[in-house]
């Protein structure tokens, strides 16, 4: 869209959290916690230069290969290793000032919800989320319906089932997030935070037990810039689209991604 021609640096967050790289994936993890993000920056202990990032995904993929496969097992093990050993190095960039479009491009391009900003020695000014992309998609006020981003069919489990099988679902899937639905309406969501959350509960636990109850469900013909706002207000970050009683579909960071490119 034209209107996101704007530079990143007007919408990225900074400074950029960040942990060195002979942490541990445990100490990575607390700092995701404490920070309240999904993804950081390692450094280099002694230099402080960028070496690459540790996800939420890298963590939850790690703890599930290390977990064991008997039922009363924990559902993830994380293993004393350091971040080193699993961060990624091949980390989008956009220098700052690059247009919003082109961050939005590059994250659905690559499948992530960060862009790191970097200035031209190379050092790390800040990062742009699917988060700062909602909040643009609010102030420009953007008013296609959500049916035209919106992904579908949605990837389900029902409250009942083992909190095993959605950790393994995730994974098979490829998504950050699974709607929980008893009688076929959605009731919870249960996504990588829960995975993580939960990884010392019997692998038995129903998700019921762990899913988080905080949804936002709104029709398919809601404008853009609405269900942004509703998201951001509510601290969600994927939208349950309901048409009736049909789950038509579901709003994620990538799809608000899609609305920007």
């Amino acid at each position: 869209m034209s209107h996101f021609q704007i530079p990143v640096s007007l919408y990225m967050t900074s400074p950029v959290v960040s942990v060195n790289a002979d942490a541990t994936l445990e100490e990575a993890y607390s700092r995701m916690q404490e920070a309240n993000v999904s993804a950081l920056v390692v450094r280099d202990p002694t230099s402080g230069a960028k070496l690459g990032m540790i996800r939420r995904d890298d963590v939850l993929r790690v703890g599930r290969l290390e977990a064991g496969r008997r039922p009363s097992d924990a559902t993830l093990t994380l293993p004393e290793r350091s971040v080193s050993d699993e961060m990624t190095q091949d980390v989008p960039t956009v220098g700052p000032n690059a247009p919003l479009s082109e961050a939005a491009d590059l994250m659905v391009k690559n499948r992530t919800h960060r862009v790191l900003v970097t200035e031209e020695d190379g050092s790390c000014s800040g990062i742009v989320t699917t988060r700062d992309l909602m909040r643009a998609l609010e102030e420009k006020r953007a008013n296609h319906p959500v049916s035209e981003f919106m992904s579908h069919p949605v990837f389900t489990i029902r409250a009942e089932e083992p909190v095993s099988l959605a950790v393994e679902r995730l994974e098979r899937a490829r998504v950050t997030g699974l709607v929980v639905v008893e009688n076929e309406w959605p009731v919870g969501i249960f996504t990588q935070v829960e995975a993580l959350e939960s990884r010392d509960v019997p692998r038995h636990t129903a998700v019921e037990d762990v899913m988080s109850p905080r949804i936002l469900a709104l029709r398919p013909d809601t404008r853009l810039h609405r269900a942004a706002a509703q998201a951001a207000a509510t601290r969600v970050r994927r939208v349950i689209v309901q048409d009736g009683d049909k789950l038509a579909g579901i709003l994620t960071g990538l799809d608000f991604a899609r609305a920007v490119r």
